[in-house]
């Protein structure tokens, strides 16, 4: 029946790891990926079971830091980092496995444990330093936070280090139980990711303002516009179908970061004649082209500031998104937001404003 148990705990982990690397969670999802993981932890050792989640720990801060700071991690590095952890669990569940059948005793497990017990303080330490040496400089709350979890495993690390050499070398064995010690330090580690993620809750429901949605402004009815222009038009179903392909153009290939884009140019692409083109904006669409272009814009911009919170000054985060001046990029997000993008950052990533799709 342990055994049983212990293989379903160890299911159990594997199928949320997989499950987080094909699905896609929330913000924080390393962040909570690595709570239940240390909450597993403190389970397996109560049982007994030697399922080597600590392997984990080092590797999930270290990729949360990264996906905080909106750099890109790549399912594969995910995996490598995380190859200790699956080589482990493989070993353990095989001498389990051939202790269940009566091919061996519980005694071949003493390499494994030797072994892990010799890891456990490497990748604590190891990842402990790695991610303390990448948070140097100003940090933000989710920085600070991960560097207290950081000094904690390598406290951690190290004690259990002390333990292996003190066990290696047939010293006198430590009054006190290092084990407990390591999961009071791995409880405040707990404590301080579930102190963080309510934090985060409560700041941005204090900050929330009153749901908002992402609206264009009024514009003339289009069969006024159609009255009153004086020229040659397309058909509607033309300039339907102009406007559906300028719309999927630029939501997949975000020409309009481009701060030098002209009419000229999306038209060309487009293989639209520019007369077509200027009607389908100015008159089908109702705007004129760098109207238009700072829609989508803006659009990416709340999609930043929602993603990396303090990351970006106001001056990078206009360039990062087309505009050439900070001026019109203030101007034109409170045209399409009714907030300033000071205002808007301060929410973070809640900040009531529906971006379209």
């Amino acid at each position: 029946m342990i055994f049983y148990l212990r293989s379903f705990a160890f299911l159990l982990l594997l199928i949320i790891l997989v499950s987080f690397f094909f699905k896609k969670f929330s913000r924080y999802r390393y962040l909570f990926l690595f709570l239940i993981t240390a909450l597993s932890h403190g389970l397996a050792v109560m049982v007994n079971a030697g399922i080597p989640l600590v392997l984990l720990f080092g590797p999930l801060i270290l990729l949360a830091l990264r996906d905080y700071r909106r750099k890109p991690v790549q399912r594969r590095k995910a995996l490598l980092h995380c190859l200790p952890f699956l080589l482990f669990s493989l070993w353990y569940f095989v001498l389990y496995w051939l202790i269940f059948r009566g091919l061996y005793s519980e005694e071949i497990l003493e390499g494994y444990y030797i072994a892990y017990f010799l890891a456990m303080p490497v990748s604590l330490i190891s990842y402990g330093i790695m991610c303390l040496m990448r948070s140097a400089g100003k940090q933000s709350t989710f920085e600070a936070m991960a560097d207290q979890l950081c000094f904690l495993e390598i406290i951690a690390g190290l004690l259990i280090l002390c333990f292996f050499v003190n066990f290696a070398t047939g010293l006198p064995h430590f009054s006190f139980n290092i084990q407990w010690i390591v999961l009071a330090l791995q409880g405040t580690s707990v404590m301080l990711v579930i102190r963080f993620l309510v934090y985060s809750y409560r700041r941005t429901q204090q900050r929330k303002p009153e749901k908002k949605k992402w609206e264009e402004p009024q514009l003339v009815p289009l069969d006024e516009r159609i009255r009153s222009y004086k020229g040659t038009m397309p058909s509607l179903d033309m300039l339907a179908s102009y406007e559906e392909k300028l719309r999927v153009y630029f939501i997949t290939s975000k020409a309009f970061l481009n701060p030098g884009l002209t009419a000229g140019m999306v038209a060309d692409e487009l293989g639209i004649s520019k007369y077509h083109f200027s009607v389908l904006l100015n008159v089908y669409v109702g705007r004129n082209f760098y109207n238009f272009l700072a829609y989508y814009r803006i659009a990416y911009a709340i999609e930043l500031i929602e993603k990396s919170e303090s990351s970006f000054s106001m001056e990078a985060l206009a360039s990062e998104c087309g505009f050439n001046s900070k001026t019109s990029f203030n101007r034109y997000f409170r045209e399409f937001t009714g907030l300033t993008p000071s205002e808007f950052k301060g929410y973070l990533g809640n900040s009531g404003v529906e971006v379209p799709a």
